[in-house]
C-alpha cells in the first residue's frame, strides 16, 4: 500500500495519523487500544479486543475518559442478511420469537494452527473465531440473562493440539432460548456452513453471512408475504480465503475482502460524522464476559451460569 514502516511511537505521536488499525495478539490488544486512545487516535481494534472481560472493561473506561471513537472488528456483522434479519425481528414480522438455532465453525484447519493457541486465552477456535457468531446474537437479542454449555476434546480423535472439538451452548433469556453449536473442523470453506434460524409464532427466517442469504417463511399475518421469500447475493468469484501465501504460511491468506470494505467504510463514517461507534467496546465486553460464562459453565459440567 505504499506506507512506510514505522514504530508504533512514532505512529502514536504523529499529529496527522487521526486513525490506527490495531491488530497484534490477543494480550496486546487492550494495551494498544488503550495507548492509542491516550495518544488521540481513533481506534479499529480486531476482534476479540483483548484477553478476555478484565481488558474489555479498561477498555470501555478509556473510551469514556478519553472520548476517542472506538470500534470493534466483528465484520461478519458486515452483511445485507445480517441487516435484513435485524429489520425483520425488529418489525415483529416473525411474530414472537421463542427459539433461536445458530451454528459457526472454524475452517482450514486453523483450529490447529498457533492462533487458536495462544497460551493465556480462555479457549482456542472457539473463543477467537465463535465470538463472531455471539457478536451477531447481541446485536438481534441482546446480552442473556444466563448460560449453559458443553465445550468438548473428544481424546484421539482431531489434532490433541487443538483446544476444542465441537460446542453445544445454551443462552438464557426471559422471552426465549437461544442454543449455540460450533465445529472447530468445518469442511467448509469460512462461513458457508454459518446460519442463524430464528423462530417465530408468525414466521421463520434463516440468515446467512457469506455467502449472504436469508430465507424467510411468513404466515402472512404480521406484514410480510405469505409463504416463503428468499434472496441470495450476488455471488463472489474469489472464495473468502483459498491459499496459503509466505505471509500466512498457517492459514489461507484472505482472497475477498468485501466484509472488511465495508467494516472500515462504517469506521471512517464514525470518524468523518461523529456518528456512534458501530461495535463500542462494550459489546467487545459483553461478548467476552459471555464466554467467559461457557467455558464456566463447561468446566462445572454444564451448569447454569449467570450474567
Amino acid at each position: 500500500m505504499g506506507i512506510a514502516r514505522r514504530t508504533k511511537e512514532e505512529i502514536l505521536t504523529d499529529p496527522d495519523v487521526h486513525a490506527v488499525l490495531i491488530h497484534p495478539k490477543s494480550y496486546l490488544m487492550g494495551e494498544w487500544a488503550i495507548e492509542a486512545m491516550e495518544a488521540g487516535k481513533a481506534v479499529l481494534c480486531e476482534k476479540p479486543a483483548g484477553r478476555g472481560s478484565a481488558d474489555t472493561v479498561r477498555l470501555v473506561e478509556a473510551g469514556e475518559r478519553t472520548g476517542q471513537l472506538f470500534q470493534v472488528g466483528y465484520c461478519w456483522r458486515y452483511a445485507p442478511s445480517v441487516d435484513r434479519m435485524q429489520e425483520v425481528l425488529k418489525a415483529g414480522h416473525l411474530g414472537k420469537v421463542l427459539q433461536v438455532r445458530a451454528h459457526a465453525g472454524c475452517s482450514h484447519s486453523e483450529a490447529d494452527t498457533d492462533h487458536m493457541r495462544q497460551p493465556g486465552d480462555i479457549g482456542g477456535a472457539f473463543y477467537v473465531i465463535g465470538c463472531h457468531v455471539m457478536d451477531r446474537l447481541l446485536l438481534h437479542f441482546g446480552v442473556p440473562t444466563s448460560v449453559n454449555a458443553r465445550i468438548t476434546k473428544f481424546d484421539g480423535v482431531m489434532t490433541p493440539g487443538a483446544r476444542e472439538d465441537a460446542v453445544g451452548a445454551i443462552l438464557n433469556y426471559p422471552d426465549k432460548i437461544v442454543t449455540v453449536d460450533f465445529m472447530s473442523w468445518d469442511p467448509l470453506p469460512w462461513t458457508e456452513s454459518w446460519d442463524i434460524t430464528a423462530y417465530g409464532t408468525e414466521g421463520v427466517m434463516h440468515s446467512r453471512p457469506m455467502p449472504a442469504s436469508y430465507k424467510i417463511y411468513s404466515t402472512g399475518r404480521a406484514g410480510l408475504p405469505a409463504g416463503w421469500t428468499e434472496w441470495n447475493e450476488t455471488s463472489f468469484p474469489e472464495a473468502w480465503a483459498v491459499r496459503k501465501t509466505v505471509y500466512s504460511p498457517e492459514i489461507a491468506e484472505i482472497g475477498n475482502p468485501v466484509y472488511f470494505d465495508r467494516e472500515a467504510a462504517a469506521f471512517a463514517n464514525s470518524l468523518r460524522t461523529s456518528a456512534p461507534s458501530n461495535v463500542p467496546a462494550s459489546q467487545a465486553h459483553d461478548i467476552n464476559r459471555i464466554l467467559e460464562a461457557l467455558f464456566q459453565s463447561s468446566s462445572r459440567n454444564g451448569a447454569e451460569i449467570p450474567l
